[in-house]
């Protein structure tokens, strides 16, 4: 009989996970003796924010009525921005928090960026890494750190140059075909003992069955997958990156594969997110779009192993953010299609939820809140023109500030154009590598790509907007 629960409906967001909201609508149905104590004071959010989020929430039918009240100030308006598309809109977030932290009505750390998927964090993360902001990634891997884009990228590495021994230790059993841990490490270890690349012992596998080493349905599977490199390196010389991706998903069965795991739409959501920036590259040659494709994730992923976090900005899923609060907040994705999701859009249950994860995101927000969405984006591999959020239109305009932003209005340069430019050789202090001199540049992307000799560390090409450099006297 002695039973204290504590719960708030508008904030179960959990269903995929078992929760079921009905525990609490239906608890005073079932302990018809509890007594109901509501807890309604906010500390956290100004007047005008838990205004706009009760606003929203309320057209939900399957809650119970109750509002939060506040002594905090009214605030400042919530500032409501559609941009032209996802670069467009992380465009905006960076220009934004640079203005904030630079006038000093902020720090790094004290702005989050919300959104639905973890798909929409790639943007994000390229130009946070353009700009030089530091930023965090909570509950979650870095987008190109991904497993499924380690995947797929480096099925094109292996394609570009199928003698890159580890891009092919990654996926010669991806997904599984029968090539296992064993098989693989008598691969490598023959190989290097005749002093050839694995690449070359499978050719000579798949030509010569009686090598003893590998027989019956070992060397069948290795054939098998030498047929297949065989085949996509071929395609590569005819069809753009974008085109390869989807045929050697395709011949790979790496959809299916992706798809039976517990998590496999999300994984399946950033391969297409991989696909979208490679369609960007279609204009190019066959050769030139993979080897720009692969060139800019190399840069990319280069430049988030050197970033620091110390005061950072922070990234996270609105499921993640349950429980936090943050002065400033920015969600983003505030369209039909990704906030509320594509997949609430025929269940009822469904698209209450999403609104009640709108209401949580809104409500982790002390004093600023920035609703930001996209006229269009790329979503799934295709590029969508999706109208704002219908959560949008909830918000009484008296509390909104609205801002419709085109491309190529007064947003701050990025560092690779406020810094001078390099030429060849130029000396240069790289926070990681040390000294080095300039071998080369090039324009590259609406940057500046870099060839450095940095002695004993190596030779390395860096994009300049990326790169922790500083020009030094040789």
């Amino acid at each position: 009989r002695n039973i204290c629960v504590v719960g708030d409906p508008d904030q179960s967001i959990y269903s995929w996970r078992h929760a079921d909201l009905r525990n609490i609508l239906r608890f005073e149905k079932d302990y018809p003796e509890s007594k109901v104590v509501y807890l309604e004071q906010s500390y956290r959010s100004t007047k005008t924010i838990l205004e706009a989020a009760h606003q929203v929430i309320s057209v939900n039918r399957d809650r119970k009525e109750h509002g939060l009240w506040t002594a905090n100030d009214v605030g400042t308006p919530i500032r409501v921005v559609s941009t032209l598309d996802e670069s467009d809109e992380a465009h905006f977030v960076v220009a934004e928090i640079q203005r904030l932290v630079s006038q000093r009505e902020a720090r790094h750390s004290d702005c989050v960026v919300m959104y639905r998927t973890h798909a929409q964090s790639r943007a994000l993360e390229e130009m946070f890494l353009r700009y030089g902001i530091p930023y965090q990634l909570v509950g979650g891997t870095r987008f190109y750190e991904r497993r499924e884009v380690k995947d797929v990228v480096a099925y094109l590495r292996l394609i570009r140059n199928p003698y890159d021994s580890v891009s092919l230790a990654r996926v010669i059993n991806t997904p599984p075909r029968g090539i296992g841990k064993k098989t693989i490490d008598d691969l490598l270890q023959w190989t290097k003992s005749l002093g050839i690349a694995p690449y070359t012992g499978l050719n000579m596998i798949t030509s010569d069955e009686s090598i003893p080493h590998f027989s019956g349905r070992t060397a069948q599977a290795l054939a098998g997958f030498f047929h297949l490199l065989h085949e996509l390196i071929e395609a590569s010389r005819e069809h753009g990156v974008a085109d390869l991706i989807d045929l050697l998903v395709r011949k790979t069965g790496y959809q299916h594969y992706l798809l039976e795991m517990d998590d496999g739409d999300e994984r399946w959501e950033n391969v297409m997110e991989l696909h979208g920036i490679a369609r960007e590259l279609q204009h190019l040659s066959p050769r030139e779009s993979l080897d720009s494709f692969l060139d800019g994730v190399t840069l990319f992923t280069e430049a988030d192993r050197l970033d620091d976090t110390r005061d950072a900005v922070t990234l996270i899923t609105l499921h993640q953010a349950k429980g936090l609060e943050y002065p400033i907040v920015f969600i983003v994705g505030m369209e039909e299609g990704v906030l509320p999701h594509f997949r609430s859009f025929d269940d009822p249950g469904q698209m209450e939820e999403e609104r009640r994860l709108c209401y949580v995101g809104m409500t982790r927000t002390k004093s600023r809140l920035y609703l930001v969405n996209a006229m269009r984006r790329r979503l799934m591999g295709g590029l969508n023109a999706n109208p704002p959020s219908r959560f949008l239109q909830d918000i009484p305009p008296r509390l909104v500030e609205s801002a419709k932003l085109v491309e190529g209005e007064a947003w701050p340069a990025p560092v690779a154009d406020r810094e001078t430019s390099l030429e060849a050789g130029d000396y240069v202090q790289h926070a990681r590598f040390g000294e080095g001199v300039v071998l080369s540049c090039h324009p590259a992307r609406g940057d500046q790509e870099i060839v450095v000799d940095f002695g004993n560390a190596g030779t390395k090409r860096l994009l300049l907007s990326l790169a922790p450099l500083r020009k030094i006297d040789g």
